[in-house]
């Protein structure tokens, strides 16, 4: 399923539980507090965001899950953003799946305050799974980055001074300087510590 076929399965989603509860768009976008055309806006365009989501949910009195369609994820592991954190497995619970994002996923949980305000403590990161080594289009990203001493941190990865070493940028914290990486995974999205909260996750 591409992107697009994931946006329109999570409208559809959204189509039949209006039909269910009896609700057109314009009494649905005033019960979400948003103006008039907000349903009819993102039925008719690919913008489908998670907090919005999370608004129609209440206002149809369904759960998330119910929209998106209980397609989630479980949170894989925890990641640093902060000191020395070794990458732990974990089945930290579930949650849900990014909206219009397709393809094998990895949700990581963020531990750490060095990347704050971009990152925080609880956060959920989503990246892609499979991939390997560093790619020369993620450089200048905020990655999840694993070290060969097997380390990982949430981090902008930047070219260190020689070939095949780099350098993991913090918002707030030093750098760490000249280490060899594993692996290296954009973030392709987040879910804050305060929706998990008000989404239940």
């Amino acid at each position: 399923m591409n992107e697009r076929d994931e946006v329109e399965r999570v409208k559809d989603r959204l189509r039949l539980l209006m039909e269910q509860k009896g609700i057109k768009a314009k009494p649905l976008s005033k019960l979400a507090g948003k103006g008039e055309t907000f349903v009819r806006d993102m039925l008719d365009g690919d913008d489908v965001k998670v907090g919005n989501l999370h608004r129609l949910a209440s206002a149809l009195d369904v759960s998330l899950s119910d929209i998106i369609g209980g397609n989630s994820l479980r949170v894989a592991g925890r990641i640093g953003a902060g000191g020395s954190i070794i990458y732990e497995e974990a089945d930290g619970g579930a949650v849900p799946r990014p909206p219009g994002i397709s393809g094998e996923l990895e949700a990581l949980e963020v531990e750490g305050s060095s990347m704050l305000p971009r990152y925080s403590s609880g956060d959920i990161v989503y990246v892609e799974k499979g991939q390997r080594g560093v790619q020369a289009d993620d450089i200048g990203d905020f990655c999840a980055v694993r070290l060969t001493t097997g380390e990982t941190y949430i981090k902008q990865l930047a070219y260190g001074s020689r070939p095949g070493f780099w350098v993991l940028r913090s918002l707030n914290a030093e750098d760490i300087v000249d280490v060899e990486v594993e692996w290296a995974q954009p973030v392709i999205f987040v879910l804050t510590k305060s929706a998990r909260r008000r989404l239940g996750y």
